[in-house]
């Protein structure tokens, strides 16, 4: 039965973090679809307008990956019963802090469906009034969004780095599952490092410590989605040491 648990979580893991990638990478004003400065709020604004269904749907794709993520990893909660230190409350609260912080998250994508519906209120706005008051409050409910993301980015890389450290010593040698385990520790590491330079240096370029952060989180997902492979095959690092 434990077995079939961890299984099933393993599979929502990575079913999470594909959608999550997926529609990070694809939604209007990212990467890949009109790409945008997103430190540049009235431009990642018109990019939403210019798509809203896309914006609606990649939104949604990333809300339901993350609820994925969340139902993965409490599979892994049962692996700090009876453990001590880093392995046993490092682990849980590394666990129960990354549903906190992945809940900010969502809420803020939450937020972009209300903002994409406000931009599309405006396009329908009967009066110069009524358009002018869904772009300001679509513009503060992106700034609204921006705050929550900060909020995720503050948390991130304490609650990657006690989840790596709390995995890694249940393997004996190293192999991909447990170079993924650190992975999460170095993407604690480094989270950290560039929030901390951004905030400290406030003069540097915001859209260059956007890239790093999504290039450490992409790495983190990468990890995730790994661990998330190891849930689903069975293997018994995954399994609670008392349901062997």
């Amino acid at each position: 039965m434990a077995m079939a648990s961890t299984r099933q979580a393993g599979l929502a893991l990575v079913a999470g973090v594909v959608l999550a990638m997926v529609g990070s990478l694809v939604f209007p004003g990212g990467p890949f679809v009109e790409s945008v400065d997103q430190t540049d709020f009235e431009a990642a604004l018109a990019a939403l307008a210019d798509s809203p269904r896309l914006g609606h749907l990649t939104s949604l794709m990333v809300i339901v990956g993350m609820l994925l993520h969340a139902y993965g990893l409490l599979g892994l909660i049962g692996l700090a019963r009876g453990q001590e230190g880093l392995r046993g409350p490092g682990l849980r609260f590394g666990i129960l802090l990354s549903l906190f912080a992945w809940g900010i998250f969502t809420v803020a994508i939450g937020k972009r469906l209300m903002v994409i519906h406000l931009i599309q209120r405006s396009d329908l706005a009967e009066t110069a009034e009524m358009q002018a008051l869904s772009d300001s409050a679509a513009l503060t409910g992106h700034t609204e969004m921006a705050g929550l993301t900060v909020a995720f980015i503050t948390m991130y890389p304490f609650e990657s780095a006690l989840v790596g450290l709390g995995l890694a010593p249940r393997f004996v040698g190293m192999d991909v599952f447990r170079a993924s385990c650190y992975g999460l520790v170095v993407v604690g590491a480094l989270g950290l490092l560039n929030l901390v330079y951004a905030l400290f240096v406030p003069d540097t370029d915001l859209l260059s410590h956007l890239i790093i952060n999504n290039l450490v989180l992409s790495f983190g997902s990468l990890c995730l989605l790994i661990l998330g492979i190891g849930m689903y095959r069975g293997r018994s690092e995954f399994t609670p040491d008392d349901a062997r």
